[in-house]
């Protein structure tokens, strides 16, 4: 697995849309977070198209994202926010160029498509935190999160444990993203690699019973069996039926893994919210959990 550098004072950062189209005032206040980080913006050529929902169709999509892979100063591939769309630009992207000299690729939500395709195609870490389009409404806490991972490599976080938590210890490198775009790559060219690592899971505005269905779909596609560890973020506005579906989230991750040894933690504070920790995808970390509080530490 390829980790990118960590970034120094003027590198570039490119912002694109690989899937819904931009706020300008969004697109405003990243650039000018960047600035106050000492980083240089780079724009997409056609990061403010419009098609229907997207960024542009999804031709031009695909010729800002393979811009970027390419490109040969930037340091950062900076997603303007996810959706729906990125699923459409993966085929045909040429990965040569990336791989002699990888950059971070950053997102989450819809670009749980990308951080699949970084997992797979481009060999290389990427890195699960917020987007430009949410920036305004994160905490200091999740910016700081961000910054502190690029400059310096470093991710520690120490939260108080759930009740309904698996204890443990383990090592491992942290894999994922939203749960329904990452059942959406199953059996597909993009399927991570799930052997010996941590998988994180977040979703948003589903039903119980499609949740329990996704993890189903986990189960017996074997990743459980090959995981070492399972970390449940946030599930931001669950709906359910009429007729209750009877289970908390909590059950019904539990009903799926209740045969396996493995820690597992529930509502660590990533995911559609405003707390939003960084996650970086492909690289080792070490879990801890205990009654008292789980610490993910790099």
């Amino acid at each position: 697995m390829q980790i990118p550098p960590k970034l120094k004072i003027k590198d570039e950062v490119i912002i694109l849309a690989p899937a819904r189209k931009v706020d300008q005032i969004a697109l405003n206040t990243a650039e000018e977070l960047l600035k106050s980080w000492g980083l240089r913006t780079l724009l997409s050529k056609n990061i403010k198209k419009e098609n229907g929902i997207f960024a542009g169709t999804k031709d031009l999509r695909k010729q800002d994202f393979q811009w970027a892979l390419d490109h040969p100063t930037a340091k950062v591939i900076w997603c303007f926010r996810g959706g729906y769309g990125s699923t459409q630009i993966l085929e045909g992207l040429n990965p040569s160029v990336f791989l002699k000299d990888p950059k971070w690729i950053i997102g989450y939500s819809d670009i749980t498509n990308l951080h699949c395709f970084a997992n797979i195609i481009l060999n290389a870490a990427s890195i699960h935190a917020t987007m430009p389009i949410n920036i305004s409404n994160n905490t200091k806490a999740t910016l700081l999160s961000l910054k502190d991972f690029l400059f310096k490599n470093q991710s520690k976080y120490q939260i108080k444990s759930n009740k309904f938590n698996v204890l443990g210890n383990i090592n491992g490198r942290l894999t994922g993203g939203n749960l329904s775009v990452l059942c959406a790559c199953l059996g597909t060219n993009y399927q991570p690699d799930f052997e010996n690592k941590i998988l994180f899971i977040e979703d948003i505005d589903e039903y119980y019973y499609k949740i329990d269905r996704m993890l189903w779909q986990l189960k017996y596609a074997g990743v459980f069996h090959q995981i070492r560890g399972l970390i449940v973020g946030k599930f931001t506005n669950i709906k359910d039926n009429t007729t209750t579906f009877g289970m908390s989230l909590e059950a019904i991750v539990l009903e799926k893994v209740k045969e396996y040894k493995f820690p597992v933690v529930f509502d660590f504070p990533s995911g559609h919210v405003n707390e939003n920790l960084t996650l970086p995808f492909g690289i080792e970390m070490k879990l801890q959990v205990n009654e008292e509080y789980v610490k993910l530490i790099l």
